[in-house]
């Protein structure tokens, strides 16, 4: 596994929820990553994402509560979201891939995986896998 991977909403969420379908398998994924002193690599568009997705399901405090502590996990590296990044990752993912509903969010965040380095995802999304990266799961 690499020393920086990737993290995408999907997996951030099936870490929040218990209940999630892929809770267990992202659980066990992430112990084993982070045992290896690996580090998350995500956006602040997918820190957005989460965020929106646990005011919904989970309400204002734990939204609030769940973004401060992942701001303030060493383990991960945020990454801000300009207005560079944007073009470049319409440019480059979402034109290339027109056939494939690519969101903004995961177009950014293969835009970064390109800019970094990165090989892999720790996702529960398939578009990174057609992007030509690896899933870590």
């Amino acid at each position: 596994m690499n020393d920086r991977v990737l993290i995408d909403t999907s997996a951030l969420l099936a870490l929040a929820h218990p209940r999630d379908q892929y809770h267990a398998r992202a659980v066990a994924t992430a112990r084993r990553f982070l045992s290896r002193s690996g580090r998350w690599v995500g956006t602040t568009l997918v820190l957005g994402e989460l965020h929106g997705h646990l005011l919904h399901r989970r309400g204002a405090t734990h939204a609030r509560e769940l973004t401060d502590a992942l701001l303030d996990d060493s383990a991960y590296e945020w990454v801000d979201t300009t207005v560079d990044l944007v073009r470049s990752a319409v440019a480059a993912w979402i034109e290339r891939f027109r056939d494939q509903a690519f969101s903004l969010t995961d177009a950014v965040s293969c835009e970064v995986m390109r800019r970094e380095g990165l090989r892999a995802a720790f996702a529960f999304d398939e578009r990174f896998r057609t992007a030509g990266y690896e899933l870590v799961r």
